[in-house]
């Protein structure tokens, strides 16, 4: 796939922050999406994605891409770049977007554990500050990094990569979860918009886990599936993590801009990426009146 389709899309869940959001509403309820509610198991790319609660509903593909098209203003042909999008995934996330997997190769964790990886990650960081900052700089607001809620760490036990970082947009304080699962192949990353804007550390750790064991891979897909001869990739971990922020780190090539982006249309303008929170929101009402 194209690098720049992916670096333009992987932000449109990743806001809760309210800018423009009117408009989307508005075009919103005159489109005509048809949330399915999530009580069976959804095939993904690598895996399957199994109902953690009982009030979860998803996007078909075709519904997903109007939403991303006429909301977002994307092509058609990025459509592709999400797996799965689910709404009220758990009663303590929003939504979830499951990313298509990234096939670059197993990813050795061999550099998580390395004495000088404290000090890579706080390379990593800087970078994406600079990110940040340039984005502040183009779009004329002030966005800001405030630190981490859930400094970047790994479960070895799920092969789990996560964190959650605060940024300040316009000065709206915004949560954003990254989680990225670890396979025999390379990684399928996660985005995560939880409910509460407020979240503390504790409640990262616990939505993390539940989206972690909602996650099945196929059989022999496992990170743990991994044989002698299977294709490695040419960075571990905190290349991983990089990409994951948005920013390049050795020889891991980003695979999207930082949350919150603005994104360059065709013509030159930018336009903010909305939080889905109110379309979740708006389906939600949706959903009753046809009930």
């Amino acid at each position: 796939m194209n690098k720049s389709v992916r670096e333009n899309l992987f932000f449109i869940v990743v806001a809760s922050g309210c800018f423009l959001a009117q408009a989307a509403i508005v075009r919103a309820e005159d489109a005509n999406y048809h949330p399915q509610s999530f009580t069976q198991p959804l095939s993904a790319a690598r895996g399957t994605i199994n109902p953690a609660g009982g009030d979860a509903f998803y996007l078909k593909p075709e519904d997903r891409c109007d939403l991303v098209v006429k909301e977002f203003g994307w092509d058609r042909d990025q459509c592709g770049t999400i797996d799965q999008l689910i709404f009220g995934f758990t009663p303590e996330i929003d939504n979830l977007t499951v990313e298509k997997p990234v096939s670059d190769g197993y990813v050795s964790l061999a550099d998580w554990d390395s004495s000088d990886c404290s000090a890579e990650i706080s390379s990593i960081e800087d970078t994406f500050k600079e990110s940040v900052k340039a984005q502040s700089e183009r779009s004329g607001q002030e966005i800001r990094f405030d630190g981490w809620l859930v400094y970047p760490q790994i479960d070895k036990a799920k092969n789990i990569l996560y964190y959650a970082n605060i940024l300040n947009w316009g000065g709206e304080r915004t949560i954003n979860i990254s989680m990225s699962i670890f396979d025999r192949q390379g990684y399928v990353p996660m985005k995560i918009v939880p409910v509460n804007g407020n979240v503390t550390s504790d409640d990262v750790q616990k939505i993390v886990a539940a989206s972690a064991a909602a996650y099945k891979p196929q059989a022999g897909a496992a990170y743990f599936d991994f044989s002698s001869g299977d294709k490695i990739a040419g960075y571990g971990a905190l290349g991983v993590l990089a990409t994951m922020l948005g920013v390049k780190y050795g020889g891991a090539a980003s695979a999207g801009l930082i949350a919150l982006a603005l994104v360059v249309l065709k013509k030159g303008a930018f336009i903010l990426l909305l939080p889905l929170v109110w379309l979740r929101r708006l389906f939600s009402r949706r959903k009753k009146a046809d009930s």
